[in-house]
């Protein structure tokens, strides 16, 4: 779809919630530098007809155990009932949606009542898991409380892009082995569970700790479980361009069978940019082909 300049653009609302890995924790406190950053600037490239309204939740040290209930629920307020047919009209106000970590912002325009009645958010993405597992939960335990979380905006009808938890650093190799245990089986959780419109991607397997170079690690682990600003910048082009990925899906179904084959007609082309190195983490082109889809 073409975007030309004065062109309405359609508008999508996402929330990044979690602890300190949404956050961007890094320098000990000192530097908060967000994944959400990058991931806008892969969805804005990707999608320049669509306005992209991004918020972050994130809170350092908050555990799905015990907080993330709570900070769900308050980003998805009950809706307000609309104004009875005789009640006088609402003035316009100007509603601003602003990031809690650095301060930026953006601004839609609308009644206070119509905005309520509608879902505070399209997307929501979700990550959390790693306090927990530091804290001694099980991953049972862990996993019923993120499915809480998660029905939160699958009831208000936004989809959810769940992340696994990714790897950490620990002093031993039997402290590792017994942490990776319980780790993997709360990625088999959140990676098995099924229903509409929740979706998951692999954070874990695509953000390594262990069997990344140590060039590599230096330039995007900051400590043992934190990232420097470029390996949320990593995480960013990931998550995003996974969120690319189903926001062409999307599209895609939208059209009609002979447009949706028009739109893959080059599917077996290969791209230049297909031929580097697959390992390579910094990688930022984004290819979608029909059995990406699928």
């Amino acid at each position: 779809m073409a975007y030309y300049r004065g062109q309405p653009q359609k508008q999508l609302r996402l929330l990044c919630f979690g602890d300190s890995l949404t956050a961007g924790y890094s320098e000990m406190g000192s530097v908060f530098h967000p994944y959400e950053s990058k991931m806008s600037q892969m969805l804005a490239m990707a999608f320049p007809d669509i306005s992209f309204q991004t918020d972050i939740r994130g809170i350092s040290g908050d555990t799905v155990s015990r907080g993330y209930l709570k900070r769900m629920e308050a980003c998805f307020p009950s809706p307000v009932s609309p104004p009875s047919p005789i009640s006088p009209p609402t003035s316009p106000r100007k509603s601003t949606t602003t990031n809690g970590v650095n301060g930026s912002s953006s601004s839609t325009h609308g009644t206070a009542d119509k905005q309520n009645t509608t879902k505070p958010y399209d997307w929501v993405i979700v990550l959390g898991g790693t306090n927990d597992l530091g804290w001694g939960f099980t991953p049972e335990e862990i996993f019923a409380k993120l499915k809480a979380v998660w029905d939160i905006p699958l009831k208000r009808g936004a989809k959810v892009l769940a992340l696994t938890v990714p790897e950490c650093a620990v002093a031993t190799a039997k402290a590792r082995e017994r942490m990776d245990a319980k780790r993997d089986v709360l990625n088999g959780m959140i990676k098995g569970y099924k229903r509409d419109n929740y979706y998951v991607y692999d954070l874990h397997t695509a953000v390594p700790y262990y069997s990344m170079s140590e060039k590599d690690r230096a330039k995007h682990w900051d400590d043992h479980l934190h990232f420097t600003p470029d390996g949320y910048d990593l995480i960013g082009n990931k998550v995003g361009m996974a969120l690319v990925s189903l926001l062409v899906k999307q599209r895609v179904d939208d059209l009609p069978p002979a447009k949706r084959r028009r739109v893959f007609k080059d599917d077996e082309k290969v791209f230049e940019e297909e031929t580097g190195d697959p390992n390579a983490l910094d990688g930022g082109y984004i290819v979608v082909r029909r059995t990406d889809l699928d």
